[in-house]
């Protein structure tokens, strides 16, 4: 019986398996064996047997040759399970079953696995490092897309080549730090777009984690719990977003030391391969100094580079507003029959005498709404 294990995201792993005729899920033979008799032996050779009889009709196991085993189907199930494999695959040869197919399995069960001839392991490097193709691409991306920012754009691109250049796959780990709502996040935003072809990103706030659920969380006491080694697995893009990482107690800080050095996220249950990723946290410190406060000496000399992101300049807060009244009046974010009432030079005019005031983008974005809201209420035509 031949075994496959592959190391990809749960939808990859589903488009593979609808590609094969003769298949049934583990999890549905388990619920079988639960209603079964099983009896054990030892044989000649003195290895153990496992003779089983069912009760119920198997006949859907023994017309199927291919037994797909996913780890989420598995969540009502202890870890007995991963433990006691040896006797679950007896079974499944008794049956006939030619093949075994499973996807990202836990510690435990791939070490259980590991001593066997037949076993074959897919490990193949989930994400390859950017190239210089891309890297160029996303420069113009940053250029066009990112108002201001120019030192934190040439860190980025100098990183990013430093990164390609290198022999070894370790993380590009950076940490992105300033007030908030200058462009830290879209930055990651736009790599991930840019250098992966997604805008989806693995985002944690870290400033919420703390207590009992967060230290599961990050290193799992349970298979079948939701952890942060799962989302991993699942990712779209190479890019991890860790938002305010200065504030994450340090016990959670722990939890980095490997991946930021070898790209391996290890927990509890499962081992992921980071390899190439680039990781980002973010702090709304604005000094190096605050920073150091909070993150260990250990844990700080593991940044490829700490980047400040500075505040807009006022010709930038005016292209930043500028930018946000075209966007709401051409993408489809205020309803066609009140565009026609906005005059846009008379809303960017009112915006421009006010922007100056406000200092990042999410202030600019509601004083925008705010003036073409009374743009509207001024209007004779305004009308539900």
């Amino acid at each position: 019986m031949k075994i496959d294990v592959f190391f990809e995201p749960e939808p990859t792993f589903s488009r593979r398996v609808n590609k094969l005729n003769g298949t049934f899920h583990f999890a549905k033979l388990l619920k079988y064996l639960d209603e079964a008799t099983t009896t054990t032996n030892e044989d000649e050779t003195g290895e153990t047997k496992v003779n089983i009889s069912f009760t119920s009709d198997i006949s859907e196991f023994q017309n199927n040759h291919i037994c797909v085993i996913r780890i989420s189907d598995l969540v009502g199930y202890r870890s007995f399970v991963f433990e006691k494999i040896d006797a679950h695959l007896q079974i499944l040869e008794q049956l006939g079953v030619q093949q075994v197919i499973i996807n990202n399995p836990t510690r435990i069960l791939l070490s259980n696995l590991e001593q066997r001839s037949d076993l074959i392991v897919h490990n193949k490097l989930p994400f390859k490092k950017s190239s210089i193709t891309k890297i160029d691409s996303l420069v113009r991306d940053l250029n066009s897309q990112i108002i201001g920012q120019d030192i934190a754009k040439t860190a980025i691109h100098r990183k990013l080549i430093v990164q390609h250049v290198r022999t070894g796959d370790k993380p590009l780990v950076l940490m992105f730090y300033g007030n908030p709502g200058i462009g830290k996040t879209e930055v990651a935003k736009v790599m991930a777009k840019s250098l992966f072809g997604t805008n989806k990103i693995i985002r944690e706030q870290m400033s919420m984690t703390a207590g009992t659920a967060s230290a599961e969380y990050f290193k799992a006491t349970g298979h079948s719990e939701n952890s942060f080694s799962k989302v991993l697995l699942n990712r779209k893009s190479n890019i991890l977003l860790l938002d305010e990482f200065s504030l994450a107690p340090a016990y959670i800080q722990t939890s980095f030391y490997q991946l930021f050095d070898e790209g391996k996220y290890v927990d509890q249950n499962f081992s992921v391969d980071m390899r190439n990723s680039i990781i980002i946290c973010t702090s709304n410190f604005t000094s190096k100094k605050q920073m150091k406060n909070f993150i260990s000496p250990a844990l700080y000399s593991r940044f490829d580079a700490v980047i400040p992101f500075v505040d807009f300049t006022p010709e930038e807060k005016i292209e930043v507003a500028n930018r946000i009244v075209d966007s709401y009046l051409k993408s489809g974010k205020i309803r066609s029959q009140y565009i026609k009432l906005i005059d846009v030079n008379n809303v960017k005019e009112h915006v421009h005498q006010m922007v100056q005031h406000f200092s990042n983008f999410r202030a600019i974005r509601n004083l925008v709404e705010d003036i073409i809201a009374d743009e509207l209420i001024g209007n004779s035509e305004w009308e539900d």
